[in-house]
Order: structure tokens, then sequence, then C-alpha cells
């Protein structure tokens, strides 16, 4: 198995999740699809990982993460920060406003490696989204809105009953609750996408409470989608909206302004010495 893996890493352009592995390997046949193999593949990756087989980098947990406030050894390492993360708000000259949207925390990290660079936020909305969340999404989209811009969600989430209820479901508050008109596509996973890739199928859930009026057939996850289709897709779900000439004046705007503050770190770096 360690050399399957190495091949499946070694063909990613980035991190995936051990979920996402896991459906690579059996989508290759190389083990089941069961929970006990699963766990008998987390015990491998870290006997590989200690013993130098695996790289410690090569995987991406989004569940762990801390609140901490940014802090700097001086003026001079702030301005420094500022130069290495500045960033001009792209979209201002564009006709939409973007985000992705996932239904596990276990994709965010590969949709915000497509996402990042045009700078579209990723929003993991942990299938039904709270209210709370939804309320806030919403004034922020109202916002955008007032401002004449389309609004437009793109979703990733599971193939199964509560998968889909749960987009239908935010498109339904925002218009009915919120009374904001936004524009809201599912890209995965889908059937066509189920075929194409020869996904990994589960049977439904029969405690599921929707299962009953589904039609659709075994269940997918979206862990089983290709790492590479993901980001695919997110890319080219963002650049079908760009005004390429107005993003092309706005990113030379960028590229002033960093200059601006590289000169300014620097003035200050050499005054404080």
């Amino acid at each position: 198995m360690l050399r399957w893996v190495k091949y499946i890493l070694d063909g990613e352009e980035g991190q995936i999740t051990v979920r996402h592995l896991f459906y690579r390997l059996v989508g290759h046949g190389v083990i089941p699809k069961t929970e006990a193999a699963y766990k008998a593949m987390g015990k491998h990756l870290s006997n590989w990982r200690r013993a130098g087989e695996v790289q410690w980098n090569a995987f991406s947990d989004n569940t762990r993460w801390h609140l901490k406030a940014d802090t700097f050894d001086s003026m001079v390492d702030a301005l420094a920060n500022t130069v290495a993360t500045y960033r001009r708000n792209l979209w201002k000259s564009q006709p939409v406003y973007i985000e992705v949207w996932c239904e596990k925390d276990a994709v965010a990290s590969i949709l915000h490696q497509a996402a990042e660079p045009f700078g579209v936020p990723v929003f993991v909305s942990r299938g039904f989204a709270s209210l709370s969340s939804l309320y806030s999404a919403a004034e922020t989209f109202r916002g955008w809105a007032q401002a004449g811009k389309r609004v437009i969600i793109y979703h990733f989430g599971d193939f199964d009953p509560s998968g889909v209820a749960a987009g239908d479901s935010i498109l339904r508050t925002f218009r009915d609750d919120f009374k904001l008109a936004i524009e809201f596509t599912r890209v995965a996973v889908t059937q066509e996408q189920i075929r194409e890739f020869n996904l990994p199928t589960r049977p439904t859930k029969a405690t599921d409470s929707r299962a009953a009026k589904w039609t659709g057939g075994d269940s997918v996850e979206i862990d089983s989608m290709p790492p590479a289709e993901l980001r695919r897709l997110v890319e080219t779900c963002i650049t079908s909206h760009i005004d390429q000439r107005a993003w092309e004046v706005m990113k030379e705007v960028e590229r002033g302004e960093r200059e601006n503050l590289r000169s300014i770190h620097q003035f200050w770096s050499f005054a404080t010495r």
C-alpha cells in the first residue's frame, strides 16, 4: 500500500486530507471502503510518517485552529508583514461578489488553494448552516448587492439527501428569512461527476429523515472527489466572471501600492537602526 500512497501523493499539487487519500486508495482498488480499512490506513500512515517514508506536511487538517491576535517585534516588523501580505480588493471593479461554500472542513483547504489567489473567501457551512451564520453572511451580501453587484455562492457538498437539502435550505433562508436574492450553484458532487470519476459510493443512510424521498440512489461524499478536480472547478467558477481588463488594471494598482509600502518599510528600517 505504501507504494500506492507515494504514487497518489506525488501526483498532487498541494496538501490533501487523510480522508481524500482513503478514497483515492479505494478508487484504485487498493483497500476496501470500510471504516476498519480507514482506521488501519491511519495507523500505517502514522508509522510511515514517523519512519520518514511519508512527509509530515503531506496532509492538511482544518479541525485544529486557534484564536490569537497578530503581534510584532517592532513597527518595522509590522511594516514588513504589511508589505508581504498586502492585497487589493480586486473585486471592487468587478460586477460580481463571489464566495465558495463547502459542507465539510475536510475539503476547505483544497478549495482555498484555488480561491486564495483570486481573493475569494471559502466558508465552511458544516451541513445545515446556523441561522446566525447565515444572517451574518446575508448582511455582507446585502452590502455588495446595494453596491450593484451580483452575489454568487458556489457550493460543494455530499451527494446524499442531507447534502442536497442543505444547499436548498441555504438558498431558501436567504430568500424567505432575509429577503435577499443571491445566485446559488451546487458545483459538486453531481451525478455526472460520480460517473466521470467513478467515485466510490455508499448506501444512503436509512436513518436520514430525507431518505424516503431521495431518488438519487447511493450516496457519495465530497471527500471522494479528486483534489485536482476540486481546485479546477473552483478556478473555473471564479474566472468565468472576471472582467479581465478591469482585473489587470487593479493588479497594476496593487503592484504600485506594494512598492510604495516597500519604500516606507525600507525608510523606517534605515531610520531605526
